[in-house]
């Protein structure tokens, strides 16, 4: 069962965001106390998977969980899902948008972290139906949508 290992938000840019014991999600908002919150609603949530952090300690890089900047960890791949895919956490439903880029604040924990995560530090995600989400919650995939393997 995929599940919540990690939340976060912040009001602030620093990295990493704030760990939560549990995050109210808004329809079409995002996460409340979040810097992000209203203002993008198709990136309103930053779901990453710990295949992310797996990587940057394949190439010897720690990270503190929220370092990516995500607004949810989880113990899957979103990237696997690809666009379109929903997901429902409890009462809450989100659906996957996009692929996250990275950004250069991430080169304050090291300087391979961009190039080595580039498209695939997470995905953005929508809110469609809003509630209370916690760490350990089950993630269930409403409807997959497998990005196209290329190569």
């Amino acid at each position: 069962m995929n599940r919540i290992l990690s939340l976060h938000a912040g009001l602030e840019p620093a990295l990493p965001k704030p760990a939560l014991a549990q995050a109210r999600l808004v329809e079409g908002q995002g996460v409340l106390g979040d810097r992000h919150f209203g203002k993008h609603p198709d990136r309103a949530v930053l779901i990453a998977g710990q295949t992310s952090y797996a990587k940057a300690r394949q190439a010897g890089i720690e990270l503190p969980w929220g370092a990516l900047g995500e607004n949810l960890l989880v113990d899957f791949d979103p990237h696997a899902l690809g666009p379109h895919s929903r997901l429902k956490i409890g009462t809450a439903v989100l659906e996957l948008t996009t692929i996250c880029t990275v950004c250069e604040a991430l080169s304050a924990f090291d300087l391979r972290l961009p190039k080595l995560l580039y498209k695939a530090r997470g995905m953005y995600a929508r809110v469609l139906h809003g509630g209370v989400v916690r760490i350990g919650d089950p993630v269930e995939v409403l409807t997959p949508n497998p990005l196209p393997r290329m190569g």
